[in-house]
C-alpha cells in the first residue's frame, strides 16, 4: 500500500510538472511584451484599424514569444491580441477566442493566426464564427476541421527545416482549406522561428535565418495576402 501511494505521488508530481512547464520566450520578446497591455492575462496592442489579429501560441510556448510578431502587425495599425492559454496549451483556447471576438465590438473583422497547436482553436473558431473573420493564418500547422465551404481566406506558411510538424499530415489536411487559399514554404526556416523561444525537446531543424527575420517575412506574406480584403473592410 505504501509503495502504491508513493508511485501515485510520484506520478502526480510528474504530471503537475508537465502541466506547469513551458518554453519561455527569449528576453527580447519578453521586453516587447512589456509594451503590451495586459488584460485578464491576455496581451494586447490596441490599433486604429477596423481589422484585428488574434495570435494563438503553439503548445507549451510562452505567449510572450509572439510579442514581436504582434508588434509588427500593430505598427501597421492593427489591434493584436495574444490570448493567455490554460497551461500554455492553446487546444483549450477556442472558447476564450470566441469571447475576445464577441466583446471586441470595435473590430469589424478578425484574422486568426495559429502556430503549431494554435491551428486547432483557429480552425474551430473559423468554423463557428466565419462571418466575423477575413480569414486564417496557419503557421507550421493545418486546418483541423473542414473549412472548405466557408467564405473566408487562408494562408498556410510552413518552415523548410521544420523538425516538429509532420509534413505528410499537413498535406493530408489541405482538403480542409477554403477555396481562396495559399500554401507557402519559407526557405531557411524552422518550426520555432515563427515565435521567439527554443524548445527543450531539441527536435527542430536548424534555421539559416533569425527568428526575427522569419517573423518579418511571415507578417509581410500575411499582409500582402489579405491586403485587398483589408482595404475593402476599412473603406466601408
Amino acid at each position: 500500500m505504501v509503495v502504491l501511494l508513493c508511485i501515485i505521488g510520484i506520478l502526480a508530481i510528474a504530471m503537475i510538472g508537465i502541466l506547469l512547464y513551458y518554453n519561455q520566450a527569449f528576453p527580447e520578446a519578453q521586453e516587447i511584451a512589456e509594451e503590451m497591455k495586459l488584460i485578464d492575462g491576455d496581451y494586447w496592442f490596441h490599433g486604429d484599424s477596423d481589422v484585428g489579429f488574434i495570435i494563438f501560441a503553439g503548445a507549451k510556448a510562452d505567449e510572450r514569444a509572439y510579442a514581436y510578431m504582434a508588434k509588427l502587425l500593430y505598427e501597421e495599425g492593427y489591434t493584436v491580441v495574444v490570448p493567455k492559454q490554460l497551461f500554455h496549451l492553446s487546444a483549450f483556447g477556442t472558447k476564450h477566442g470566441l469571447e475576445i471576438i464577441e466583446f471586441s465590438s470595435q473590430i469589424e473583422k478578425w484574422i486568426l493566426i495559429g502556430h503549431s497547436l494554435g491551428g486547432m482553436p483557429v480552425s474551430r473558431i473559423a468554423a463557428a464564427q466565419p462571418e466575423k473573420l477575413l480569414g486564417v493564418v496557419l503557421l507550421a500547422t493545418y486546418a483541423s476541421v473542414d473549412l472548405s465551404e466557408l467564405d473566408i481566406s487562408a494562408i498556410r506558411i510552413t518552415a523548410q527545416n521544420d523538425g516538429v510538424m509532420n509534413n505528410d499530415r499537413m498535406e493530408n489536411y489541405n482538403r480542409n482549406l477554403p477555396e481562396n487559399s495559399a500554401n507557402i514554404v519559407l526557405e531557411g526556416t524552422n518550426h520555432q522561428g515563427f515565435a521567439a523561444y527554443k524548445s527543450a525537446s531539441g527536435r527542430d531543424g536548424e534555421a539559416s535565418i533569425s527568428w526575427q527575420e522569419q517573423n518579418e517575412q511571415s507578417v509581410r506574406l500575411v499582409l500582402d495576402f489579405f491586403a485587398e480584403q483589408i482595404r475593402e473592410t476599412v473603406s466601408k
